[in-house]
């Protein structure tokens, strides 16, 4: 009986020992598959930040440009100006032009950031989703 007793012990020993070992395996695969969507979307996030942020320098660039260009033609209509009166025409000309001008990047930029958000939100949600779709076609 003892031995019986002993084998029997070591049986169940061996299959919790299988369970357990089984059960681990699952957690850790459930855990890499989590750990492998949360780099996706960090990975898309910074892609689409490298993204949003190429966009704003290339906006910043064609402000600077045009408030530049803006700043030379109101410069060389100063220096051609014939009578004083002219000054406030060409100075209201000016600030008439930067004021549209940066009505016009603002107006740019925020489409940007909102687009640019919007499409982060999506992505994110998309790779949340990713690893439940998986496992229901695993299933």
């Amino acid at each position: 009986m003892a031995r019986s007793t002993m084998d029997f012990a070591q049986q169940n020993t061996e299959q919790a020992t299988d369970w357990m070992r089984a059960i681990v395996e699952q957690n850790l695969n459930q855990s890499k598959a989590a750990f492998d969507g949360l780099l996706t979307v960090a990975r898309n996030a910074v892609r689409d930040v490298d993204q949003q942020t190429a966009a704003i320098c290339e906006h910043s660039l064609t402000f600077a440009e045009e408030t530049l260009s803006n700043t030379f033609d109101c410069a060389h209509k100063l220096m051609r100006m014939k009578e004083p009166q002219e000054l406030a025409r060409i100075q209201s000309e000016f600030v008439s032009r930067q004021a549209q001008l940066l009505g016009d990047q603002t107006k740019e930029l925020g489409q940007r950031i909102m687009q640019g958000a919007h499409d982060a939100a999506r992505a994110a949600r998309e790779a949340a989703a990713e690893p439940a779709r998986k496992r229901s076609e695993a299933a």
